[in-house]
């Protein structure tokens, strides 16, 4: 049985915003490369709201992964399908159309024979069967609707995501099915958009915006100008409209994003719960690539009395001057050595979990709004923090830091010491032994340096560069991380292998609590469908 995830259940997390429309025939004659002269674009059944789109021949999305359409994108499309006259079935448009592609001369840039081969063997678009029948709602959930072109364009991309051709389908099942899954974002989105603890600001969503057609651009090659031609020739529209409608498909999927974040970091698994997952998934379970099972030993470089001293009267100084009234971006402007201190030492939203200094974190959970800290040391120095902003299990706040250098002279000792230590360490338990009676790293200290296993994307790069081209049992070059210096011991390696307990305890535990999650929440959209009013309307 596989395995699922979000993304891949009833609720999809839409990660291609614009992909519906990227996909749809307003936009589906556009060139691959946009530079070359733009044509006319062949008159389509407006309803067809996901004509096949050749990868090798049209611009792309700015993700190739299937999502449901976006109601905002769609809606443009339904708005567009009001000043055409549709073709009598969107059949004949597409055959019209590739009949065009094939007229066009040997040197034409657009279309290779290749891609005229392909065009002509694409699958019709899933439809209602209703020739020269305009765009319409398929269903109304709450205040939200759903578009019958929306419902087509889904049905299509989940055909696509698995090879399968309309024609192999019951289509009447398959648009009952993904009106199904429409209708439960919908009620997932009615439920977020009513929930007090969710915010979606401004921001967030014009930077979602900014990378979405970023990666369209990047993707495709071409520039912006040349993106905003084929908005109006293929969809008769404007750039400002288009960002216009992708700002509202973005604030939406923020909202529903959020609100299953916050299942996802609720949702708690023992040990008991993992091992039910692992027996009835184990065999669905992937394996994982290439992997490495390391050791690590870690020495700290301290820095000399007189300068760390030194460091902890200017923070202290920078506090005396915050508490007088001094503003804490000013501050941090006069006194942060952190390259944000040039911006008021502004971090943005730090996500629980998401870095290795504990004490940091800490503290910025633990602080009110609008509170600054006392000074505090980590391995990076010494520093202030001020929240600005809470939401859900971000924080977003501001910092000032110290740092407190040691000597030239103490780090080559540092370096010198671990790279006896490599020459003298001849085996695993050498290196265990080492790690016992010296190494600061708590985490693993107490387990003879032992990480388990890492596959070489889960490392960070400079530990990935250090250790990928060794052999079991040697040991890498002097890392360093701040003040941190570490080196690292090959105890196996393997191409591949299978994802165990006992090996990957914690990679599973994680893919448990996702299911968990998941299903949870699956469970509570049942109940909101029982609250909300819904029309179903074909």
């Amino acid at each position: 049985m596989p395995v699922k995830t979000f993304g891949c259940a009833k609720i999809v997390l839409a990660a291609a915003l614009a992909v519906a429309w990227l996909a749809s025939p307003c936009f589906a004659q556009a060139a691959g490369s946009a530079a070359s002269k733009p044509k006319a674009a062949p008159a389509q059944a407006s309803t067809a709201a996901a004509t096949p789109v050749d990868s090798s021949s049209q611009v792309k999305p700015a993700s190739a992964q299937p999502a449901p359409a976006s109601a905002e994108s769609t809606k443009a499309e339904a708005s567009a399908a009001q000043h055409k006259q549709p073709d009598s079935t969107a059949e004949s448009a597409a055959t019209r159309a590739v009949d065009e592609d094939e007229a066009e001369t040997e040197d034409d840039d657009d279309l290779t024979r290749n891609d005229r081969r392909a065009a002509a063997s694409r699958p019709r678009p899933i439809a209602f069967d209703r020739p020269g029948h305009l765009d319409g709602i398929a269903a109304v959930v709450g205040d939200e609707i759903v578009l019958r072109s929306e419902l087509e364009a889904y049905a299509y991309m989940r055909l696509a995501a698995i090879g399968l051709n309309p024609d192999s389908v019951d289509t009447k099942k398959l648009l009952a099915e993904c009106l199904n899954d429409l209708i439960d974002n919908k009620v997932l989105l009615v439920r977020a958009m009513t929930d007090s603890t969710i915010n979606v600001r401004n921001e967030e969503v014009e930077n979602a915006l900014n990378n979405h057609i970023n990666a369209i651009l990047r993707q495709n090659r071409i520039t912006m100008e040349q993106l905003e031609a084929q908005i109006r020739i293929q969809q008769g529209s404007t750039i400002a409209r288009f960002k216009s409608e992708m700002r509202r498909a973005i604030r939406e999927q923020l909202y529903k994003q959020k609100l299953q974040q916050g299942y996802y970091f609720s949702a708690k698994v023992n040990r008991r719960d993992v091992e039910r997952f692992y027996a009835r998934y184990a065999d669905s379970l992937p394996e994982v690539g290439e992997s490495f099972e390391l050791l690590r030993l870690s020495l700290r470089l301290g820095a000399q009395d007189s300068v760390r001293q030194a460091a902890f009267d200017k923070i202290r100084a920078a506090k005396r001057e915050i508490d007088a009234g001094l503003s804490f971006e000013e501050a941090a402007k006069k006194y942060s050595e952190s390259p944000d201190g040039a911006s008021g030492g502004d971090l943005g939203f730090l996500a629980k979990g998401s870095t290795t200094e504990l004490a940091f974190e800490e503290r910025a959970f633990s602080l009110p709004i609008g509170r600054v800290s006392e000074p505090f040391e980590t391995r990076l120095g010494y520093h202030i923090i001020k929240v600005e902003e809470k939401q859900g299990m971000s924080v977003r706040i501001r910092h000032i830091l110290v740092r407190y250098a040691p000597t030239e002279g103490q780090r080559e000792a540092l370096v010198a010491k671990l790279d006896s230590l490599r020459e003298a360490v001849k085996d695993r338990a050498g290196f265990e032994a080492a790690v016992r009676a010296m190494s600061v790293d708590n985490s693993t200290r107490a387990r003879g340096g032992d990480m388990g296993w890492l596959t070489l994307l889960e490392m960070q790069p400079a530990v990935r560069e250090a250790v990928q081209n060794l052999e079991a049992g040697q040991i890498s070059a002097v890392l360093t991380d701040g003040n941190i210096f570490s080196v690292y011991m090959v105890s196996q390696r393997a191409d591949s292998r299978r994802l165990t307990l006992e090996n990957d305890y914690a990679v599973i535990s994680e893919k448990a609590r996702d299911i968990f999650a998941q299903q949870q929440l699956l469970d509570n959209v049942k109940k909101w469908r029982e609250k909300i009013f819904i029309d179903v309307r074909i």
